[in-house]
């Protein structure tokens, strides 16, 4: 009970405590040696109090800097955590992205094969033009890392760690932002001004998959002689699939800086 008294004081009372008890000892022998008449030894107890009191400040200066980095530690493995929390979703994000490009792509060929032998729309073509202009976006969660800037990344003690922590949202991320940005203007600039000419599309609702396309059956002829269609549908094709290879670049990144704040963390 004593101990958590004295601990619950802070290190600043502990150490004005520990100073105060001091002051207070060598008062009483100063005052009794006063009052015996014996200077020497008024002295020589007056000089261990000068010492005694230094000593006193030097522990309450090393409770405080104890205190200080105690509390850093406590901040480091929430923050950590935090950070964990937000890889393990963006892992699941983004494999979710790597498997939606997948089919982007998948529907895409088959498009192209389609249009290329057979005369009418099948509902397996349309439904494949529809998902070949979908457009799947990463966007990372930044709220331990948010944490860890505004409480200063030296926070965290480990090197290594820090570095790979850095790297991954400061160049990683971004990175990777733009290769997305680029599919996304030769979507908006190349596929769809091409497509809109003969496709409408049509949605169920927000999912990527649930919907589909309408054309002509005099459209779908014209299409199968307008080779620039055919030209955007496989650049489209080619883009996504250097972006997915980014994706499942970073998909390896994430499990790696997890396994890495997993083992610092069994470490505290």
């Amino acid at each position: 009970e004593a101990k958590k008294a004295f601990l619950a004081l802070g290190p600043d009372g502990a150490g004005a405590l520990i100073i105060r008890i001091m002051i207070n000892f060598f008062r009483r022998i100063r005052k009794k040696m006063a009052d015996d008449n014996k200077p020497m030894k008024y002295a020589r107890y007056a000089l261990g109090e000068i010492i005694l009191v230094v000593i006193g400040i030097l522990i309450a200066l090393q409770i405080n800097t104890w205190n200080e980095e105690r509390k850093t530690r406590l901040i480091e493995i929430k923050t950590l955590k935090e950070i964990k929390e937000n890889l393990h979703v963006d892992l699941i994000e983004i494999q979710s992205d790597i498997d939606i490009m997948d089919s982007i792509n998948n529907a895409g060929i088959a498009a192209i094969e389609y249009s290329g032998k057979n005369a009418t729309p099948s509902e397996s073509f349309l439904y494949d033009v529809f998902i070949s202009r979908q457009n799947p976006h990463f966007d990372p969660n930044q709220g331990g890392y948010s944490l860890l800037v505004s409480k200063g990344l030296d926070i965290i003690t480990n090197d290594s760690l820090r570095g790979a922590v850095s790297r991954l949202y400061e160049l990683d991320y971004p990175y990777y932002a733009k290769y997305e940005n680029e599919r996304v203007s030769s979507l908006i600039n190349s596929l769809n001004p091409k497509l809109v000419n003969y496709f409408s599309s049509v949605w169920v609702d927000d999912n990527y998959f649930n919907g589909t396309s309408k054309i002509t059956d005099a459209d779908f002829l014209k299409l199968k002689e307008d080779t620039s269609v055919i030209n955007a549908l496989n650049d489209a094709i080619a883009r996504n699939k250097v972006v997915q290879d980014r994706a499942q670049r970073i998909a390896g990144y994430i499990r790696a800086l997890i396994a890495q704040i997993e083992d610092e963390l069994e470490k505290k």
